[in-house]
């Protein structure tokens, strides 16, 4: 029994490794068939309460998609979770269609429309996947489908961004106190002020949502400079 067990084990794991490397083979053929036009949606205010995303089939075979929008609560958290949006006047977005047909060549949008306003930040994720049609296929063979997430943020009616930043040596420390999230695009560590960032040390990224915290460790005990956005509002901080 324990030789049949082993062989049983290797045999799994020559398969396991057989369909990790035809899915790291496939996917970015398969995925260039679905383009989204965009992958992040502001609802900031005095903004229209509407918005589209463009799906475009680039590929020879009829795209059947089915589009799942959630709700996420406590984002950036251990604690985050999604659930499907039932009512859209509960939740506060409206998302539609949530099936399309999509030929080759055919561009459809995906609708999504602020219901009421705000007075906290409401996170939203929009799945648009392709499922299979259903139909027998004539020949057997491994197909790989990707789908794609769109990030929708509706802001408060008076968004007011607060982050505290806090240095110890090579320890970052990063809160947001305010009523909106700010997103850390990138960030540099420069030996030397005017420095090209290219030469520098680059740093990660990172949303961080309202009441988040996020603790790193530096490369280096240097200054640090971020690329920050708030919404579509973009500047530059440094941290010495």
């Amino acid at each position: 029994m324990g030789e049949v067990n082993r062989v049983k084990k290797a045999a799994f794991g020559i398969l396991c490794a057989l369909l990790l490397t035809v899915a790291a083979l496939l996917p970015a053929q398969v995925a260039a068939n679905m383009v989204l036009s965009n992958v992040i949606v502001h609802f900031e205010p005095d903004t229209p309460s509407r918005q589209d995303v463009e799906i475009s089939n680039a590929g020879e075979d009829t795209l059947y998609i089915e589009i799942q929008p959630d709700v996420v609560s406590e984002p950036g958290t251990d604690n985050e979770a999604r659930s499907r949006i039932r009512d859209p006047r509960e939740s506060g977005l409206l998302v539609t269609p949530n099936k399309m047909v999509l030929p080759p060549g055919a561009t459809k949008v995906i609708r999504l429309v602020k219901v009421g306003q705000v007075d906290r930040e409401r996170i939203y994720r929009i799945a648009a996947r392709p499922i299979s049609s259903g139909v027998e296929a004539t020949q057997t063979g491994l197909k790989i489908m990707v789908g794609y997430e769109i990030l929708a943020i509706v802001y408060p009616n008076r968004p007011k961004p607060a982050l505290v930043v806090e240095r110890n040596g090579r320890n970052l420390m990063v809160r947001n106190d305010g009523n909106t999230n700010v997103l850390l695009r990138e960030g540099y560590q420069c030996a030397e002020p005017g420095m090209p960032h290219e030469e520098c040390t680059r740093l990660p990224g990172r949303r961080i949502y309202p009441g988040n915290q996020w603790i790193t460790e530096l490369p280096e005990d240097l200054p640090i400079t971020y690329y920050q956005s708030v919404g579509t509002k973009n500047y530059i901080e440094e941290y010495p």
